[in-house]
């Protein structure tokens, strides 16, 4: 090469010393192609990175490394690691909520109908009660007649009117029994009505009871999927914040060759992280596109 070219270059070189450029980059893979030959054929020999790290072991290089174009610069990867248990941990939670089954309450069971009752036996038992004391009825009416026909005829011997008398009592305490069986008839009629209708009763409060219970277990059970249904959004939510630290974790890498002349820690930032100043002296590349020596490495830099 001709070294009358040369020196126009070396010195446009060191007149744009000093220019600083800080690369970051997400996750994915960066751009590491060269650049385009009419823009970097005499590019910066100084290179200012500024980054930020949670931890003083996010940064991968130390004073006086070489680097390489696109070598990792900085990788938060503590951080990283903590955020993609967080991570694992948030997708199994969403996929235990969303295969979850919340059951519904199934309906009350209907109550057979209960009949009402037609009452025959205990009707046909009052009929022949009170059929029975309308015989002693008559029957005593008839005793009765005969007594006294017989108490009117003259010279009539007392035995034959005692005797009848004696009978008419016994009518009288059949007509009794028959008066008593009747009654009792009749309680069994009332009776038998009256264990119905609190049937019924308890039926319907237990038809009540049922109903009410179904309502109150509906309502838990919507209770329960609305429950599900925030636990959801607020875990996709929380995933989704997860997801896009993730991703926005600055991943540092060098945009040039060179040498890492100084590391400089500057401070802490408010949300805890690390601020670090690194200078890079860049190999820079002739028009022809032949490296320079690295003869500059031990200039001093503006730090200096």
């Amino acid at each position: 090469m001709n070294i009358s070219g040369l020196i126009p270059y070396i010195l446009t070189t060191f007149a744009i010393g000093g220019v600083a450029l800080a690369q970051t980059s997400p996750l994915s893979a960066p751009d590491l192609s060269p650049p385009e030959p009419a823009a970097t054929a005499s590019g910066p020999r100084r290179l200012t990175v500024r980054v930020s790290v949670a931890d003083p072991e996010d940064l991968k290089v130390s004073e006086g490394d070489r680097l390489e174009l696109g070598q990792l610069i900085a990788d938060r990867g503590r951080e990283r690691r903590r955020l993609e248990v967080q991570q694992a941990q948030l997708q199994l939670s969403l996929q235990q909520l969303e295969t979850s089954q919340v059951t519904a309450p199934a309906p009350p069971a209907s109550a057979p109908a209960i009949a009402n009752p037609t009452y025959l036996e205990q009707q046909a038992a009052i009929d022949r009660a009170k059929a029975t004391v309308d015989m002693a009825e008559m029957a005593i009416a008839n005793k009765q007649q005969e007594i006294d026909y017989l108490a009117a005829l003259p010279n009539l011997d007392p035995l034959v009117l005692e005797h009848e008398r004696s009978k008419l009592a016994e009518l009288q305490r059949q007509h009794t029994a028959a008066v008593r069986e009747y009654q009792l008839a009749v309680g069994r009629k009332s009776t038998a009505e009256y264990e119905h209708s609190v049937r019924m009763a308890n039926t319907a409060a237990t038809r009540n009871q049922s109903v009410l219970s179904y309502q109150q277990q509906w309502a838990q059970y919507e209770q329960r999927l609305r429950d599900r249904d925030y636990q959801l959004s607020q875990t996709q939510l929380r995933l989704n914040e997860v997801d896009y630290a993730i991703e926005t974790l600055a991943v540092v890498r060098s945009a040039y060759a060179g040498r890492v002349r100084r590391v400089r820690w500057m401070g802490q930032e408010p949300d805890g992280s690390l601020r670090v100043e690194l200078t890079l002296l860049i190999r820079e590349s002739t028009p022809d596109g032949a490296t320079l020596p690295e003869q500059f490495d031990d200039l001093p830099s503006d730090a200096d």
